[in-house]
């Protein structure tokens, strides 16, 4: 049987994951843009759209996205 704990522990896991993902993501498209690309190469190349690239490079930006990520997953399981 699946308890509490187990389902915390899961969700733990999983957000920390995804904030390695985000950070690994922004230093390979500042890695990118360091080596001469352009913002549009990088866009052409992952798909991101320039507005999800911006927020990636505006790290202000992208903490308030974050963090109305968590406002909305908070008031979810709330």
């Amino acid at each position: 049987m699946t308890t509490d704990a187990d389902l915390k522990a899961i969700r733990t896991r999983y957000e920390t994951a995804i904030a390695t993902a985000e950070t690994e993501r922004a230093a390979a498209i500042r890695a990118a843009l360091d080596d001469g690309r352009t913002q549009k190469d990088v866009c052409d190349a992952t798909g991101y759209t320039r507005e999800t690239v911006r927020r990636i490079l505006n790290p202000e930006a992208a903490e308030a996205v974050r963090e109305a990520r968590r406002r909305r997953t908070k008031e979810q399981s709330a």
